[in-house]
C-alpha cells in the first residue's frame, strides 16, 4: 500500500510553479528546523516591519515613509516562504554541471561486469564530487536496494522530483528504455554522445549570456554612479539638507547590484572547477593556504607599523589613507600570483594527462590487465610536468596498501578535478574488469571536449576581467572628480560668506547651501570603503567565472583597490589642486 501511494499515478497533475513548489518543501531535509529557524522569525520579523509605521509612529519623532518599511517587511516574508524552491532550483545548475561528468563515469562503468544496480550504487556513494546530483543518484539507490523497486520505476519516481531537466529527461528515457527490454549498455552507449552534446550546449550558450550579462551590468553600473555623482553636487545647488541619502542609497544599490550580478553568473554559468572536490588537501594547497596565512599576518603587521609611524611622526603625512590602506593589502596579492601560477601548471598537467592515460590503457590491454606493472612501466617514461606525479603514484602501488587511496591522492596531488576524476574512473572500471584500452579512451575523448570548452570560457572571462578593471577605473574616477568639485565648491561658499544677501528679485542665499567639511571627510571614507566591497565582489566573480581557487579572488582584489587609490590621490592631487 505504501508503494502504491507514493509510485501511484494522480488523476489531477499540478504543473507549473505550485508543483515545483511542493516538491521542493518535500525534499526538505529537516522540515522542522527550516520552521523553527528560518520561516517563522522572518514572519515574526517582517510583521513587525509591516506594523512599524503605524504602531511606533507616534513614539519615535522621525518622519517615516509609510510603505518603505512594509514593503521591506514583505519581501522578508515573501522570501522566507519561497526560500525552499529558491535552494531546489539552484541545484539545477549544479546538477547540470556535473552531467558530464555523471555520463563519462556510467559509459565506463557499463562496460565492465558490473550490474546495473552495483553501478547506481557505485555512483551514489560519490556524494563528495557529485553533490546535488549525487543526492539523486543516492536516491535511486536506496529505492532500488532497501526499498527494492525496480530500477525503471525508481528512475521515475526522481525524473519527477529533480530540478534539473536534463537529468529528468536522461532518467526517463532510460526508464522508458529499461521498460522495452532495451539494455542498460546499449542504452548508455547510444546516449553517452547526445548528453555530452546537450552539455555542450548549454555550455557554449551560457558563454554567451555572460557576454550579454557584462553589458547589462555596465549599463546598470553607469545609472548608479550618475546618481551617486549627481548627488554629491545636487544638496548644494537645491537648498537640500541631507547629502547622505544619495551616497549612502547609492553606495547600497551599487553593492546590491553586484551582489546579484555574483548569484545571476553562478546560477547561470556550469560549474567547472579546476581543483579536485574530494575534500582532501594537497601539499601544493597547503602551501597556498600557509603563504595566505603569513600574508595576513604580514598585511596586519604592515598596517599597525603604518599607524604608529602616521601617529608619532608626520613622515606619511603627504599620503593619503587610500594609499596607506592600499600598502597594507598589497601582501595578499602573493597568494592570488602563486595560486594563478599553480593553475597554469594544472592545464599543462592535463594536457600531460591526455597522453598518459591512452598509453597506459593500450600498455595495460597487451599486459593483460596488469595496471600496477603498466603504471610502473610508464613511470620512466618523459611525461613533462606530470612525470614526478606518475612516479609518485606508482611507489604508492608498489606498497600494496590500498591502491583506491594510491589513484586518488594521484589526482589529489596533481591539484586537477579532470585527472582526480578521470583517474578515479580508471581505476573502478578497470578493476570491475573492464577493457583497459577502451576505458581510457571514452575518458579521454570526454576530457578532451570539456577541456577545450574550459578553453572558450576562459578566452571570454578574459575580456570579462579588462572589463571589470576598466569598471573599476571609470566608478573611481568619476566619483572622486564629483567628490572633488563639490567640495572645492563647498570651500568657495563658505569662504564667501552671504554674497547674494542684499539681492532682492531672488532669494539665492535660499538655494545655494553649505555642508559641513567634515562631512565631505566622511564621504571620502565611505566611498573608498565602498570601493573596496566593489573591488572584492568583482574579484569574487572571476573566481566563480573561472572555477578557480578561492585565493586566486586577490590576485584581481589587490590591483583593483591600488586602481582605486592612486585614482583618488591622482583627482585629489592634480584637480583638487587646478580648483
Amino acid at each position: 500500500m505504501l508503494k502504491k501511494k507514493i509510485f501511484g499515478r494522480k488523476k489531477i497533475e499540478k504543473s507549473g510553479f505550485v508543483k515545483d513548489l511542493k516538491i521542493a518543501y518535500r525534499s526538505l531535509e529537516d522540515p522542522g528546523a527550516f520552521i523553527k529557524k528560518t520561516l517563522l522569525p522572518s514572519i515574526i520579523l517582517g510583521a513587525i516591519l509591516i506594523s512599524f509605521p503605524f504602531s511606533l509612529a507616534d513614539l519615535i519623532p522621525i518622519e517615516i515613509s509609510p510603505y518603505s518599511f512594509p514593503t521591506v517587511g514583505l519581501i522578508l516574508i515573501i522570501l522566507a516562504v519561497l526560500y525552499p524552491y529558491i535552494s531546489w532550483k539552484n541545484k539545477e545548475m549544479e546538477i547540470n554541471g556535473k552531467m558530464h561528468f555523471f555520463i563519462t563515469h556510467l559509459r565506463v562503468l557499463a562496460i565492465s561486469d558490473l550490474s546495473l544496480r552495483d553501478i547506481i550504487n557505485t555512483i551514489g556513494e560519490k556524494k563528495e564530487v557529485y553533490k546535488s546530483l549525487g543526492d539523486e543518484i543516492k536516491k535511486i539507490s536506496i529505492l532500488s536496494t532497501q526499498w527494492k523497486v525496480p530500477l525503471a520505476r525508481a528512475f521515475k519516481f526522481v525524473s519527477d522530483r529533480t530540478p534539473s531537466k536534463i537529468l529528468k529527461d536522461f532518467l526517463d528515457r532510460f526508464s522508458q528504455s529499461l521498460i522495452s527490454g532495451v539494455s542498460h549498455r546499449e542504452f548508455i552507449e547510444q546516449e553517452q554522445g547526445a548528453v555530452m552534446e546537450e552539455y555542450k550546449t548549454m555550455y557554449e550558450s551560457a558563454n554567451e549570456n555572460l557576454t550579454i550579462l557584462n553589458e547589462v551590468y555596465v549599463s546598470l553600473l553607469i545609472s548608479i554612479v550618475f546618481v551617486m555623482s549627481f548627488g554629491l553636487v545636487m544638496p548644494m545647488i537645491t537648498g537640500m539638507k541631507d547629502m547622505n541619502t544619495f551616497v549612502y542609497g547609492s553606495s547600497l544599490a551599487l553593492i546590491i547590484t553586484e551582489g546579484l550580478l555574483l548569484y545571476l553568473l553562478r546560477s547561470m554559468i556550469p560549474a567547472d572547477e579546476i581543483w579536485p572536490q574530494t575534500g582532501e588537501r594537497s601539499e601544493t594547497e597547503k602551501r597556498l593556504y600557509r603563504l595566505f596565512f603569513a600574508s595576513l599576518i604580514a598585511c596586519t603587521f604592515i598596517g599597525v607599523a603604518i599607524f604608529f609611524v602616521k601617529v608619532s611622526t608626520h613622515l606619511l603625512d603627504p599620503l593619503p589613507l587610500e594609499i596607506l590602506v592600499s600598502i597594507s593589502l598589497t601582501p595578499l596579492a602573493l597568494p592570488g600570483i602563486r595560486t594563478f601560477l599553480e593553475e597554469q601548471d594544472i592545464a599543462r598537467r592535463e594536457r600531460n594527462f591526455l597522453g598518459f592515460l591512452p598509453a597506459l590503457g593500450s600498455i595495460s590491454a597487451m599486459r593483460g590487465g596488469k595496471i600496477n606493472e603498466s603504471v610502473g612501466y610508464l613511470s620512466e617514461k618523459d611525461y613533462g610536468i606530470l612525470t614526478p606525479h606518475i612516479r609518485n603514484l606508482y611507489k604508492r602501488l608498489c606498497t600494496r596498501i590500498d591502491d583506491d587511496s594510491a589513484w586518488e591522492w594521484f589526482g589529489v596531488d596533481t591539484c586537477s578535478n579532470y585527472i582526480q576524476r578521470g583517474s578515479e574512473m580508471f581505476r573502478e572500471a578497470t578493476y570491475a574488469a573492464a577493457n583497459p584500452r577502451d576505458v581510457a579512451r571514452m575518458i579521454t575523448e570526454n576530457v578532451r571536449k570539456m577541456r577545450d570548452l574550459r578553453l572558450k570560457k576562459h578566452a571570454i572571462i578574459k575580456s570579462t576581467i579588462s572589463l571589470f578593471l576598466g569598471i573599476t577605473f571609470g566608478i573611481a574616477l568619476s566619483i572622486y572628480v564629483s567628490l572633488v568639485i563639490a567640495q572645492r565648491l563647498n570651500q568657495i561658499w563658505l569662504e564667501a560668506g552671504q554674497p547674494f544677501e542684499n539681492i532682492q528679485q531672488i532669494n539665492i542665499g535660499a538655494i545655494l547651501t553649505t555642508v559641513p567639511p567634515q562631512v565631505y571627510s566622511n564621504i571620502f571614507l565611505v566611498v573608498f570603503l565602498v570601493l573596496i566591497v566593489h573591488s572584492f565582489l568583482l574579484s569574487l566573480t572571476i573566481k566563480e567565472l573561472r572555477g578557480s581557487h578561492f585565493l586566486i579572488t586577490f590576485l584581481y582584489f589587490v590591483p583593483m583597490v591600488w586602481i582605486c587609490s592612486i585614482t583618488s590621490f591622482v583627482v585629489q592631487t592634480f584637480l583638487g589642486g587646478y580648483i
